[in-house]
């Protein structure tokens, strides 16, 4: 709306002031002569012709030469006139004194022969407006209609694109976005709407992902519940009805599992709308979320080891999520871990760097990126009983996105198990 604003007054400004002084030079032009100058010279005529009459005869001559020259001259004495002494002088110059009364301007002249006498000639009323001012004025609206459409162009090119983004994305076209200009008035405009189509692609796309996997993750628990009601029917023994029974119990516990995971992953996008994010020491901060997770990785049998640069560390996040991304990584790596886990607090590239290692497996090259994908499922052949449906790293990478941070997934040079490193934003 600035950038509108500030357009549109500069676009007017320029149309005003612009147009204006070209037209105003135009104006300045020189015109044709205006008759002032000849009345001068005719009443010039006429004073001299007084030197050859006497006082008696000023009045009828010209009474005379006014009628037929139809123009309005009159005798004035000398005397009635107060002027000011400065003006005196001009009463004999040959253009004589050019004053203007209420109505009209008339020129004086003292007469050489009868100094008492003025001779007083009233001009004829002409039109003070420009020649040319009808078209200067049409000219200056035009210029400044013709500025204003130029400025509105780009803006209601930009609206047709943004109109016609839209209605491809209203029929279905997901993918439709708008290419974002530099010389666009609504930058804002346009970058809020592919937000909303990328939130919106994400929000669809992850709601099929979640149907798909329920259908197909709840298939098995309900075929085992269907298989051991027909079960329960058939068997007599009360210990074999038992077993059947804890087994069903197993089933409803993890299809009960099941659907809380899926309805937690489905509820972040709401969650990210209410964060707060709070400037936090990370040194310490991460020490103290080490000492909380020691006992964790102790059950587990695994050497841990916690490195940090000397410089204090500052960034802007929400302690809780930080935490809940960082204990998904670490349950992950306490599964497949041999004997080791190290977290290391570092800076690269202008950017704070958390790093979680382990002495696993690691991940195949081909699944580095597919691993922090909904519903992907890492290699479960490990000892691990407890149900894993492949959104925990999921939920880590959406909430590092939270952070306008990022994670790579790679091997460890040193432990060659799992990397995960996780870019955040460093604050002075």
């Amino acid at each position: 709306m600035t950038r509108i604003f500030l357009g549109l007054l500069l676009t007017c400004l320029i149309s005003l002031f612009g147009l204006g002084y070209l037209l105003d030079r135009l104006a300045a032009q020189p015109l044709p002569a205006t008759p002032e100058p000849l009345a001068a010279k005719l009443l010039h005529y006429l004073v001299q012709q007084s030197q050859h009459l006497s006082e008696a005869e000023l009045t009828g001559y010209y009474q005379q030469q006014a009628s037929q020259l139809d123009i309005d001259l009159q005798l004035e004495p000398y005397q009635a006139l107060a002027l000011p002494t400065e003006l005196m002088p001009l009463l004999s110059s040959a253009s004589g004194l050019a004053l203007a009364g209420d109505q009209q301007q008339y020129l004086l002249r003292q007469l050489p022969a009868y100094p008492q006498w003025l001779l007083k000639m009233t001009l004829p009323n002409t039109d003070e407006h420009h020649p040319l001012s009808l078209w200067l004025t049409l000219a200056l609206y035009l210029g400044m209609a013709l500025l204003l459409l130029l400025w509105q162009w780009p803006l209601v090119s930009r609206l047709k694109l943004l109109t016609r983004a839209a209605e491809r994305f209203g029929r279905g076209e997901h993918s439709s976005r708008l290419r974002l200009s530099k010389f666009s008035y609504i930058p804002g405009l346009e970058q809020s709407f592919n937000r909303m189509a990328d939130q919106i692609s994400q929000l669809l796309h992850e709601n099929q992902l979640l149907a798909k996997s329920l259908s197909h993750d709840l298939r098995t628990p309900i075929a085992c519940l269907r298989f051991g009601l027909d079960a329960l029917f058939d068997v007599s023994s009360s210990e074999k009805k038992q077993q059947l029974l804890q087994r069903m119990e197993q089933d409803v516990d993890r299809m009960e599992a099941m659907v809380n995971s899926f309805l937690q992953f489905a509820s972040l996008s709401r969650t990210a709308l209410s964060l707060e994010f709070s400037r936090q020491h990370m040194q310490p901060w991460l020490q103290h979320y080490c000492h909380s997770v020691e006992p964790l990785l102790a059950q587990q049998q695994l050497r841990f080891s916690l490195l940090m640069t000397a410089p204090p560390l500052h960034s802007q996040i929400n302690p809780h999520w930080l935490e809940r991304a960082l204990s998904n990584i670490i349950s992950n790596a306490c599964r497949f871990a041999n004997s080791q886990l190290q977290i290391t607090l570092s800076v690269k590239q202008q950017q704070l760097v958390i790093t979680i290692s382990d002495d696993g497996p690691g991940i195949a090259i081909t699944e580095e990126k597919n691993v922090l994908l909904p519903f992907v499922k890492l290699d479960t052949a490990t000892e691990d009983t407890s149900p894993h449906f492949g959104l925990g790293l999921a939920i880590t990478a959406e909430i590092i996105k939270w952070h306008h941070g990022s994670i790579i997934v790679d091997r460890d040079p040193a432990l060659a198990g799992a990397r995960f490193s996780i870019y955040l934003k460093l604050c002075s």
